[in-house]
């Protein structure tokens, strides 16, 4: 059996236009007026339309998902300013989809998370999941924690919903329409067939370290030396004198794999700091810590980011030389432009190296990936998602 996917773009300002072009663009390259899902980013400029583009996708798909985020990315385009919305139709037969988008509405309601659980296990077991939590509203690792104890075992990608600061909350899409401060996702039962790809930002410096010394939630001694002071000396090697800028650039590149250590791809969490203390010349993550586990300080590289990139689409078209039906791209909002200077790297790079196919993606407060050490929360990657037919 053939998919029939299509993605469109739309750069209007009037939310309901923008809905409208982007569906026929998408639907006209699917060849399908009938698709069985629909999935949809938006920038901040539309939220306060949210509904209305709602309502204009409804019309020809009642299952339609999707969430409001900083920028979209389209087929090898990557838009970060100013208002935009990118739609992906699909009727893929031999796939069952599930659409939600749960919210808490009342204090002693069931609360977001558990309707998430409540309804994948519903949903066939290992089912590729597509989730867009509010990166405001919900701490990622209580969706993970859920996720992880989901009977059904999804299999889950997505990022964190969001917008450019103007609001202290993100919108999240389902098929009875948007909500806020929740979690929408879609579910693709059957979609056996898919490829992951994890690459990073950051680029690590000297030797890892262990961390020989931890009281509460802060690390106070790597390989013995007061853990401030290493900071301070490696960030004076980027020429960084400032602590609060050091911060800033300086991150924590932490390996799942402690027997065998890797800083590349999906084999590292990166974390920024999230507090000092000059006194215990202590440094805090937002990450659990232990000692005896080994670290390495990292800065994002573009250079690095680059090479890293290609390196795993050339692993992923070795590894299955076709072209993908479809596929998804969840970027961290610190990628892009901003990481390297010019537009449009990372999706240029997946039509070069994979070849052509419908594509669309989002600029997230953070990504999720299920990699072989299970669902983890990235911070400075790219998540690519690709879908083959049987």
């Amino acid at each position: 059996m053939t998919f029939q996917v299509g993605t469109g773009l739309s750069r209007a300002v009037d939310s309901v236009q923008a809905a409208q072009e982007a569906w026929e663009q998408a639907s006209a390259q699917a060849k399908c007026a009938e698709p069985d899902w629909v999935l949809v980013f938006f920038s901040t400029e539309h939220m306060e339309q949210c509904e209305a583009i709602h309502g204009v996708l409804t019309k020809h798909c009642r299952c339609v998902v999707g969430c409001s985020t900083i920028g979209v990315l389209h087929e090898a385009q990557e838009v970060s300013e100013g208002a935009s919305l990118v739609v992906m139709v699909g009727k893929t037969p031999g796939i069952r989809t599930t659409g939600f988008a749960h919210y808490q509405e009342l204090e002693y309601s069931a609360s977001a998370m558990q309707q998430v659980k409540e309804t994948l296990e519903r949903v066939a077991e290992s089912s590729l999941l597509l989730a867009f939590p509010d990166a405001y509203a919900h701490a990622p690792y209580n969706l993970i924690n859920t996720l992880n104890y989901t009977k059904t075992h999804p299999v889950t990608f997505g990022a964190g919903a969001c917008n450019d600061g103007t609001y202290s909350e993100a919108v999240q899409v389902g098929p009875d329409g948007p909500v806020l401060s929740g979690v929408s996702g879609l579910a693709l039962s059957g979609a056996s067939c898919f490829r992951v790809g994890v690459t990073q930002s950051c680029v690590t410096m000297g030797e890892p370290m262990f961390v020989t010394k931890v009281e509460e939630n802060q690390i106070l001694k790597l390989d013995d030396f007061p853990a401030l002071e290493v900071f301070v000396t490696v960030a004076a090697e980027l020429g960084i004198r400032e602590l609060e800028t050091a911060a800033q650039h300086l991150l924590f590149s932490l390996p799942l794999d402690p027997e065998q250590p890797s800083f590349t791809n999906e084999a590292a969490l990166v974390r920024s700091l999230s507090g000092v203390d000059v006194v215990s010349q202590g440094l805090e993550l937002n990450e659990m810590v232990r000692e005896g586990m080994v670290v390495s300080l990292a800065y994002r590289s573009p250079v690095t980011a680059e090479q890293d990139l290609r390196a795993m689409l050339e692993r992923i078209r070795t590894e299955d030389p076709r072209t993908p039906a479809f596929g998804f791209y969840f970027n961290c909002a610190a990628r892009g432009s901003q990481l390297y200077g010019r537009d449009n790297v990372d999706t240029e790079a997946i039509r070069e190296i994979l070849g052509e196919f419908p594509l669309i993606g989002c600029l997230g407060g953070y990504e999720l990936a299920t990699v072989p050490f299970g669902l983890q929360l990235y911070t400075y990657t790219g998540v690519l998602v690709l879908v083959y037919p049987d």
